[in-house]
């Protein structure tokens, strides 16, 4: 049709062997398709001219502006897309919204409202036990493969669970083909799942809320095998948000939901039981969509629209278009005492860093003061993140020696007060207890007063999981490697943590750039280089050999 589509995304700083070659975006490119964030950095980047001119904007899953991460960020991006283009069309799309015509009103726009969904759903309620939920999950998945719909396609199951853990435990206890499924895994790893579930090569896929709004699985089939996700109860809104996987049009006639609920199951200190929960779920409205903001993350968002402004009656123009904007006087007054902003309303330097990096005040001060310091990049990149997601290989073994349930993560308080402790260690088997006491040796050796609460065994690992990188092991070899110390992470996990270590070297670097320190800038840079692959002491002639290059 002539028709040039082009994907703005984020894209990993993580060298690989393989890189496809990506069209770039132009004036006379028809349509972009993009994350929030993708689109936002060409604004934020003050590249705006690159959209060329605008006629159409779609805003999809639009109740993203209440999520507590990325909805500032959403709120902005419309913002600012509306300043540039004051004449285009905007269209937001949503399956889960309550009380729409509120929202609408909110983003000026036309309510259109589709009470029909394409495939229709049944929900199913089933008290069962905990001993009994793998036997129930492989009798409904059985049943749906063997069912056919008129276009053609047998039925498939997605589970949705509240652990990684959990996923993995599901998938390997189900009768049928089935695999586990989250951001922990590798790309390579979910890609090989994604494609054999569309060809119909896998009938159950087990994966987190975490992933809800982002699995696109052609699934007849929802299973709720936990209604609690992550540490906390489901919400409606996060509910609808995952039974919407079941059922595609041109696929399915029919989709199924099945919530396997557990009576009197409690989560946490919490009062309400499981099928509580799930009466609440079924029978309540989705909520409103809160849009309300505090002062840092309307700060980030003025501070962002400030290059599309130029002077302070145009960011004023700026602010009156976020929904969650705040008092604009008290807001710019901020950003010129945090040094963001001139009086004039002009982005400085370290503005300029702060705005294209997705930084919070308090982070770039933590970058700015560390580097005033002296401190090392490595040392400043883990204070600004640490990887956290980090898990005991023998927790069996350890609850068992122990006799008591311990915790899976290492670096949480439930596992240095009963693991860590002296004798919790002797009783541990001994290559268990040699790899606790090795761990122990490398990573909790400081003299904080509130050690090992402090924070440093956290980066203290983190730190090794860097240098791990800059000798030259990919992800996976730097897993295999950290299992040395009877931990494992998750080859995601590991990858995703370097590639925000590499962004955040970059932002550190350009700080120590404008604040005239050039040692730390070139060590940075050095850093970062070898972190993302693209040099260093792993790609150096004398430097040390771990696993193959990414």
């Amino acid at each position: 049709m002539g028709i040039t589509t082009v994907p703005q995304v984020g894209v990993s700083r993580i060298s690989e062997r393989r890189q496809k070659q990506r069209k770039s975006p132009t004036k006379s490119t028809t349509i972009w398709v993009g994350t929030y964030e993708g689109v936002d950095y060409l604004l934020r980047a003050g590249k705006a001219d690159r959209l060329g001119q605008i006629g159409t904007i779609v805003i999809d899953e639009v109740h993203t502006l209440a999520d507590e991460e990325r909805g500032h960020r959403l709120d902005g991006l419309i913002a600012r897309l509306k300043y540039i283009a004051p004449d285009a069309q905007f269209i937001y799309l949503s399956a889960t919204v309550g009380d729409p015509a509120a929202l609408a009103e909110r983003l000026g726009a036309g309510l259109v409202r589709y009470e029909e969904r394409p495939v229709p759903i049944e929900l199913h309620l089933l008290f069962t036990t905990e001993r009994d939920k793998i036997r129930i999950i492989d009798r409904l998945a059985r049943q749906e493969w063997n069912t056919t719909s008129s276009k053609g396609y047998r039925g498939q199951t997605i589970v949705f669970t509240n652990s990684r853990q959990r996923c993995h435990k599901i998938a390997e206890s189900l009768q049928i083909r089935a695999a586990a499924y989250h951001a922990g895994l590798s790309r390579e790893e979910r890609r090989r799942i994604s494609q054999s579930f569309a060809d119909g090569k896998l009938e159950v896929v087990v994966t987190t809320a975490a992933l809800a709004a982002g699995v696109d699985f052609p699934a007849s089939q929802v299973i709720f095998e936990s209604l609690a996700m992550g540490i906390d109860w489901l919400s409606v809104h996060e509910f609808h948000q995952m039974l919407g996987r079941a059922g595609r049009p041109d696929y399915h006639d029919l989709g199924r939901v099945a919530l396997l609920a557990e009576p009197d199951r409690k989560y946490h200190s919490g009062t309400e039981t499981e099928d509580e929960i799930a009466f609440k779920l079924l029978k309540e409205e989705i909520e409103p969509v809160d849009i309300t903001y505090e002062d840092p993350e309307q700060i980030e968002e003025l501070l962002a629209s400030s290059v599309l402004s130029t002077s302070k009656s145009e960011l004023r123009s700026l602010n009156d278009l976020l929904i969650g904007g705040g008092d604009f006087e008290y807001l710019f007054k901020k950003l010129v005492e945090y040094g963001f902003l001139t009086s004039s309303a002009r982005q400085t330097g370290f503005g300029r860093i702060v705005a294209t990096h997705f930084l919070s005040a308090d982070q770039a001060f933590l970058i700015r003061d560390a580097i005033k310091k002296g401190k090392s990049p490595i040392d400043i990149a883990v204070a600004l993140e640490t990887l956290d997601s980090v898990y005991f290989k023998n927790a069996p073994r350890i609850s068992a020696a122990l006799k008591m349930h311990v915790p899976t993560r290492v670096f949480q308080g439930a596992a240095y007060d009963l693991i860590f402790a002296g004798d919790s260690i002797a009783s541990l088997d001994s290559d268990i207890r040699d790899q606790i006491v090795a761990f122990v040796t490398d990573f909790m050796t400081c003299s904080c007063k509130d050690s090992p609460y402090c924070g440093c065994p956290e980066r203290a690992f983190s730190e090794r999981l860097i240098e791990l990188r800059r000798d030259g092991l990919d992800p996976k070899g730097i897993v295999h490697k950290i299992g040395d110390y009877g931990v494992y992470a998750y080859t995601g996990d590991v990858l995703e943590y370097l590639d925000n270590v590499a962004r955040n070297l970059e932002a550190i670097e350009l700080v120590a750039k404008v604040f005239g320190k050039g040692d730390i800038e070139r060590r940075a840079r050095e850093v970062r280089k070898e972190v993302e692959g693209k040099g260093g002491k792993g790609g150096r002639k004398g430097g040390r050999k771990g696993g193959r290059m990414p």
